[in-house]
Parts: C-alpha cells; structure tokens; sequence
C-alpha cells in the first residue's frame, strides 16, 4: 500500500476516543476535553482552516480506509474503560464522561454509516458492531433501502420538513427509522416466503448485538457501567439524528400531479466544505456527493455545484439547532435563496 501523506489527516478522528479515554482517566473537569475540542475548538479551526473546495480525488483511498476502520477498535476500547470505571465517578464526572462518550459514539456511527454501504461482509459486521453500541443497528437497514430511496419526500423519516423543530424531528426519526427498517426487512424476508418475526430479520440480530454488549457492560462494570452503556447510546443517537436534521432541513422534492417526485439530485442535501471538520468527520459533510454517489469512498468524495452550503459545519450547526428561533433565523433566509433559484433554474430549461 503505498501511503500518501494527504490521507493522514483522517487520523486526527481518533482524538476523539483518545481525548475521551484521557478525561476518564483524569478525572475532574477534564472529562468535557472532548465536547470542549468538538463544538468550541472545531469550529474555531474551521474559521482559521477556511473552507476546501475541491474535486473528487481518489489520492490515498486506502490508506483513508484503513485509518477510518481503526476508529473501531479506539471507540469500543474507549467505551470499556469508561465502563469498568463509572462506579467511581461523581455526578460531574458522570455529566462529562458520559457526554464525551457519545461523542465518540456519534462519530462511531459515522464511521458505521461508511462501513454499511461497501459491499465486503466484514465491513458490514463492523458496522453492525459499532451501531450495537448505541442499540441502533436498524440504522443501516432503513438508511441504504429507505433513505436513500425516499430521501427528500414526506416518506423519509430522516428528512426534517421546514419550520420542524429538532426535537419534533427526533422522535420522527428515531421512530420513523425503527419502523422502517422492519418493513424493510419483513419485506424482504416475505419474497423468502419467512415471517417478519424470524430470526434472519436483521432487525432481530442487531437487536442481540446490542444485548451482548449491555451485558458485557453489566458484567464490566455492574449497573454503573450498563447505565454509562445507555447514556452514551441514547447521546451518540441523538447527534446522529441532528446530523440527519441538518443534512436535508427544508429541501423537498417536487410531486408531479401522477404522484412522482423529481429525480433526486445534490440539490436536496445540505453540504459544507469546512476543512478540519471534514477530516474529523471523514467527509460526512460533503453530503450532497454521498447521495449522488453513495457507494464512492468517503475520501474520494467532492463538492457538487446544486448543493447549498450550510453557512458553518456541522458542531456549529448542531448547537445551533438545539435553539429552533437561532435555527430558523439563519437557515430560512439560505433555504428560500435555494428555491428561488432552483424556480430560475427551472424556468430557463423550460423555455
């Protein structure tokens, strides 16, 4: 494997098991290091980094991969030294460690969404592994064959329609992709000619990973530690679903009077080319490209001139989607900019 140099800075994603592991080892105020570094420290870098604009590449792919798939092992490591820990912690340090925990979780699962879509059953499975750790292993099911077919229409829960508050859009979603992973595979399962109910319904297996590590986490660290195990969970899918709110806020595709919606095209994602923050996030926020072309490696991805870009990235934005009045005042303004000239667009190629 030949390295290049550039693929290297994917590696600075680990800082977030590793700054996790530190807080939880030291103790006192440095167990929020790691929420501090990520909505403070980030977006303060992004400002001075400036944005990176670019075209897709395809330099240092592998190397990109290898670097990604070792987060793996980083966050469960750092999930089971927090949990053989918990039992000694004082409520500051339940607060900080347990944020900072989902944290790692919420990039966890960014790395599972990678993993979910390659076609190697091992990445698969060490997908389905992270997304155990936050008993959200329907994610994958509903996100390749519901999301992707229905993104941007009112059949796809991890859409946010406009004026949506994130909290509104967190019980539609969790819910939402719950539901529809298991239509996805009782459907699946019916052309078998098996019930929904039966046990190859993937919903059920990930269901069990999820059992496994709660009680490795019992056996680990007692009640303490299976109490960490959800409270990581429930943050580190939660930061998911914002991350889904912020993907697709407003954008809709257009019905047509037969009942079709328009192709979909970059022009219903959200996208930011913030520079430290995507290599922190492995590129998840160039996400108008993944939609485009959702089987291209993270690294190889680019920009794609219909996407609207968010005005920050994405810790920014999450904090600001914490507070719907700051939300709607700097989004609204972009998302009707958007349409109007998506309407132009479209009156020019009509004449």
């Amino acid at each position: 494997m030949q390295v290049q140099p550039r693929a290297c800075v994917y590696m600075l994603a680990w800082l977030f098991p590793l700054l996790s592991m530190w807080g939880i080892e030291t103790g006192g105020l440095a167990t929020f290091a790691l929420p501090v570094f990520a909505f403070v420290l980030v977006p303060l870098a992004d400002m001075v980094a400036g944005r990176s604009p670019r075209l897709p590449n395809r330099d240092g792919v592998q190397l990109a991969d290898w670097i990604m798939r070792a987060y793996v092992p980083l966050a469960l490591l750092a999930l089971a030294v927090g949990v053989n820990a918990a039992d000694r912690w004082n409520t500051l340090e339940w607060f900080g460690n347990g944020l900072s925990l989902g944290v790692t979780a919420g990039v966890g699962i960014v790395v599972a969404h990678e993993l979910g879509h390659r076609r190697a059953a091992g990445l698969r499975m060490l997908s389905r592994l992270m997304l155990g750790t936050t008993a959200y292993g329907h994610f994958r099911v509903e996100h390749n064959r519901g999301h992707h077919v229905w993104v941007a229409t009112p059949y796809d829960p991890a859409t946010a329609r406009r004026n949506q508050t994130y909290y509104a859009f967190w019980w539609q979603a969790v819910s939402g992709t719950l539901r529809g992973a298991w239509a996805q595979e009782a459907a699946r399962l019916m052309k078998r000619q098996l019930p929904g109910w039966h046990w190859r319904n993937e919903v059920w297996q990930n269901v069990a990973i999820t059992l496994l590590l709660a009680l490795a986490a019992r056996l680990l660290g007692g009640w303490s530690g299976l109490g960490l195990f959800a409270l990581q969970a429930v943050i580190g899918f939660s930061l998911l679903e914002a991350v889904d709110y912020i993907e697709h806020y407003g954008l809709m595709r257009h019905r047509f009077a037969d009942g079709r919606f328009e192709r979909m095209t970059a022009a219903h994602s959200w996208s930011a080319n913030h520079t430290v923050s995507n290599w922190l996030l492995f590129e998840l926020q160039r996400h108008a490209d993944h939609h485009v072309r959702p089987l291209v490696p993270f690294s190889a991805l680019g920009d794609q001139a219909e996407s609207p870009m968010l005005p920050a990235s994405y810790p920014t934005m999450i904090l600001l989607a914490l507070c719907p009045p700051l939300w709607y005042r700097v989004m609204h303004p972009r998302l009707d900019r958007h349409y109007e000239h998506l309407a132009t667009e479209r009156g020019m190629q009509a004449v």
